[in-house]
């Protein structure tokens, strides 16, 4: 049977099966929204035109005073991926537990080919990109939505990443010839060298300041000739400079967009490490009786404070203004939320307890009893 009768065929069966009678009602249809993210529509002054910035905070977000996480910017909107990809690995501790912010148009209104690039270029197999763009969209996301982020979010602004793919891959490669200490690390993915050959002997000669900045380069090894070529180019160049940490990867087997859902996973915990292990303690069973010392009203430095209460499980530990969460025992005084790396130590010396002392994500803070 050829591939179009087939094709009729199962067409025809699917309709078939479709127009069957059922007792399913369908109550509402809405478009899926990735759990746990906020989707902003921005306008930038500097470019002229309107933004979809998704953010998606790690699973542990930052709640002890000053502390902060890094942060990663995704172009192409993630394709919907990059957010839950980074939750995961930084709730699984394979990396630095992140804010993963995703970069896209509105709906019919993509501009990618103008603000990737600086100028014109045609592609081996005929895409035209208009180009001109690609200053105006850096001071964007450098100048306007990196100090909005910092400004509402508790993002580090020294860990920050930027990823880019494809035609965002060359310009991702051009943020990091051109400004270097724009980002930290830098995800350069199937780089579109095609579109601005000059790229290569721009990163040959980058000069790069304190700290070292981290460069994950990925392609799929069964991609068109020439884009395996640029992205070796590329490979090359950097592969010469002082102060730049390079890996990279050719994903067997893969072509141009296939591997993509495969470099988070390869990618962001080389960019963003972790500084610490993340603890798994084995729980303990406890008096039930000893946990009536524990229980109060704790304050931190910036006046937030954290109720220590008990249910039937055991207790129960909530910061002002976030989701409450079960506490663990590990050992006397000692306690630890599964799943998440975070601890809490109260001083108690067997009596009521004066203070605790909290780790979250590898940072510590104390609150003192405040009733």
């Amino acid at each position: 049977m050829c591939l179009l009768a087939a094709w009729l065929l199962i067409s025809a069966l699917h309709g078939r099966a479709l127009a069957e009678p059922s007792s399913l009602a369908i109550k509402a249809e809405e478009p899926v929204v990735i759990s746990g993210a906020t989707s902003l529509t921005v306008h930038s002054a500097i470019v002229g035109r309107d933004f979809v910035v998704e953010v998606t905070a790690p699973r542990t977000p930052p709640i002890l005073p000053g502390q902060t996480a890094p942060v990663i910017y995704v172009l192409d909107g993630g394709y919907d991926l990059a957010g839950p990809a980074g939750w995961l690995l930084g709730a699984a501790g394979t990396m630095a537990p992140a804010y993963i912010v995703t970069v896209g148009y509105p709906a019919g209104a993509s501009a990618r080919g103008v603000d990737l690039l600086s100028g014109p270029a045609t592609s081996p197999d005929g895409m035209v990109a208009k180009g001109g763009g690609a200053d105006a969209f850096r001071r964007f996301l450098v100048e306007e939505l990196k100090p909005f982020m910092e400004a509402r979010y508790p993002v580090d602004g020294e860990r920050s990443a930027l990823f880019g793919h494809s035609l965002s891959g060359v310009f991702a490669a051009n943020v990091l010839a051109g400004h270097p200490s724009d980002f930290v690390s830098y995800l350069i993915a199937s780089p579109s060298v095609w579109a601005d050959p000059g790229i290569v002997e721009r990163l040959r000669t980058v000069q790069i300041k304190a700290p070292p900045r981290r460069v994950f380069l990925g392609y799929g090894a069964n991609e068109e000739p020439y884009m395996i070529d640029g992205a070796r180019q590329v490979a090359q160049a950097l592969s010469g400079v002082d102060g730049i940490v390079l890996r990279t990867e050719a994903f067997e087997g893969e072509q141009h967009i296939s591997y993509y859902p495969a470099l988070p996973n390869a990618a962001f915990p080389f960019l963003l490490p972790r500084d610490n292990l993340m603890r798994r303690p084995d729980p303990v069973e406890l008096p039930a009786g000893q946990f009536k010392r524990y229980l109060g009203v704790y304050e931190l430095t910036d006046h937030r404070r954290i109720s220590i209460t008990q249910d039937e499980n055991g207790l129960v530990f909530k910061v002002e203004g976030r989701d409450e969460a079960g506490l663990l025992a590990e050992a006397v005084d000692r306690f630890f939320i599964r799943g998440v790396d975070a601890s809490v130590v109260f001083d108690s010396d067997g009596s009521e307890a004066k203070e605790m002392r909290i780790s979250v994500n590898g940072a510590t803070a104390r609150a003192v009893r405040a009733q």
